[in-house]
């Protein structure tokens, strides 16, 4: 898999469309990750970065589970901890996107689960990835 920069025009409607949201990420940074056969099989968007208090939001999805390798994880979190500075990168889920939950708490992030932020009868996870979290994590390494 390979992470590509750029390509807002192609990664937000990717992303919005996969996650069955809105595609208003206003002014953000996309990465693309192509398969052997320079298809998008996943994408991410950076926004609502908030540099004064180093915090930014990530979004992502992918058609493909294997899109998540060690160099693509290494380029999104190099961009925000490195890049960007940040201290702190969340994210926002659904409570039953367990694909999510599990590759985010496999290298360190924390979850809180927050009723009705979905909807009157659904809840909205919200997770939450230190810098110092990211570091340690073995994901991390080499």
């Amino acid at each position: 898999m390979t992470p590509v920069w750029g390509g807002r025009e192609h990664v937000v409607p990717f992303v919005a469309g996969c996650a069955g949201i809105r595609p208003d990420f206003g002014n953000c940074r996309t990465m693309a990750v192509l398969d052997r056969e320079n298809r998008m099989v996943a994408g991410i968007v950076f926004h609502d970065w908030s540099p004064e208090h180093g915090v930014i939001e990530i979004s992502a999805a992918a058609i493909d589970r294997r899109w998540a390798t060690r160099g693509v994880l290494k380029a999104a979190f190099g961009y925000v901890f490195g890049t960007c500075g940040c201290q702190l990168a969340v994210a926002r889920t659904a409570v039953d996107n367990r694909a999510a939950r599990r590759l985010w708490t496999a290298f360190g992030a924390r979850e809180y689960i927050i009723p009705r932020l979905r909807g009157r009868d659904v809840s909205e996870v919200i997770i939450t990835l230190t810098q110092e979290d990211w570091a340690a994590s073995r994901l991390n390494e080499g």
